[in-house]
């Protein structure tokens, strides 16, 4: 086996675990007796631990070497899932989410780095582009595996845990047989500083935030509500159907990716927001008819819509960056993305759905997301158009 695939079996194996606790979450809900607020807490308290985590690893990977960091996050991944495995008390599920999300934050983007470093030169567009898929495909496994764990093997709390340690002492295994790709460097201060380049400002805060902002929020509201409201509002009791919806949300995200990757990034930021939205409506469709088949297929195509968003973001953000910006722009763009859909707003839902009930917290998702994706097509998309004559 290459180096590239290894490394790229590492990622596989880490990715996996971040996610396997998404089919679990109303087997905890009915257990500890908690509310919708609650549920989103799981995502909110990962990426809170995830942004800080993002900003100053990827700086330290770059200063004593890809491996340390990297061995580091799946330490740091194990630990959390030895929290897991004891089935702990609602306090330490939100601390285990918290480790899971600033091992996340070590990881992806060094991990790609590692990737990339670890493949000749003339393959490494090609790498980076199917590192990035591969991500959202890693990820994917992770409630399809949970979902499948809980419903055939006993302990569906402790069991996916476990077998995931396993994984990671292999991942780890890898890892520390591949020949580090840094040497050592400076010993400079790291900073949590986020920084936009003043020429991409406009494209920055009126198309990839608001737009990077809904498909992330698509994309947690699948994995932390949808799993509940498969169980509660539509009777669901096979669990391996409950992950299903976070599998396919990512896994078709993944590959709309591969499938449109030449799609120009308007169209598919565009366009994928206006399918988003569209889509997401089956999902509200099937709570008064009672159909799971409705709801999975809604986000099936949903979580296509938000890959070709992704992409188009990430495209966009490369290409009006210049070289020495693109760094930059790249992290910042990712920060909104993981800030602006799995924080505040999804906590609104959350807050909502407690208040007034699922299926109308998720129409008022719609709507919100409506609105904005016009205000994007409106004014965001012209900012591309007037960046481009300037250019």
């Amino acid at each position: 086996m290459s180096r590239t695939a290894r490394t790229f079996v590492v990622l596989v194996l880490f990715a996996i675990g971040t996610s396997l606790i998404t089919p679990l979450i109303p087997l905890y809900k009915r257990n500890l007796g908690f509310g919708d607020t609650v549920v989103t807490l799981f995502l909110v308290c990962y990426v809170i631990a995830l942004v800080p985590s993002m900003l100053t690893l990827g700086q330290l990977s770059d200063r004593i070497g890809r491996k340390g960091v990297l061995a580091g996050a799946i330490l740091m991944l194990a630990a959390a899932q030895v929290v897991l495995v004891t089935e702990p008390p609602l306090a330490g599920l939100l601390i285990a989410r918290a480790m899971q999300g600033f091992a996340t934050g070590a990881f992806f983007g060094t991990c790609t780095a590692f990737l990339v470093e670890q493949t000749p030169p003339a393959k490494r567009g090609a790498i980076a582009v199917l590192s990035s898929v591969s991500v959202r495909g890693g990820l994917a496994l992770g409630p399809g595996f949970g979902g499948v764990f809980a419903e055939y093997l006993p302990h569906p709390l402790r069991l996916p845990f476990a077998i995931h340690l396993g994984a990671l002492a292999v991942a780890l295994v890898l890892l520390l047989l591949l020949p580090e790709t840094v040497a050592r460097g400076p010993q400079r201060r790291l900073s949590l500083r986020i920084e936009v380049p003043a020429a991409e400002r406009a494209v920055f805060w009126r198309v990839l935030v608001p737009s990077g902002m809904l498909f992330s929020l698509f994309d947690g509201v699948c994995l932390s509500i949808v799993p509940v409201f498969e169980v509660q509002d539509l009777g669901v009791t096979n669990y391996a159907l409950v992950g299903a919806a976070g599998f396919l949300v990512l896994m078709a995200g993944a590959v709309a990716q591969l499938v449109l990757r030449h799609l120009p990034p308007t169209p598919a930021i565009g366009w994928g927001l206006v399918v988003a939205c569209v889509a997401f409506l089956g999902v509200v469709v099937g709570a008064p008819l009672k159909s799971a088949t409705v709801v999975l297929a809604s986000v099936t195509l949903t979580g296509a819509a938000c890959g070709l968003v992704f992409k188009g973001g990430v495209d966009l953000a490369t290409r009006i960056a210049p070289p020495q910006d693109r760094g930059k722009l790249m992290s910042s763009y990712y920060v909104a993305c993981y800030l602006g859909g799995f924080s505040v707003p999804l906590l609104v839902v959350g807050i909502l759905a407690d208040a007034i009930g699922r299926t109308e917290a998720l129409l008022v998702l719609v709507g919100v997301a409506a609105v904005a994706t016009a205000w994007t097509w409106m004014v965001g998309l012209r900012a591309i158009d007037r960046l481009a004559t300037h250019h």
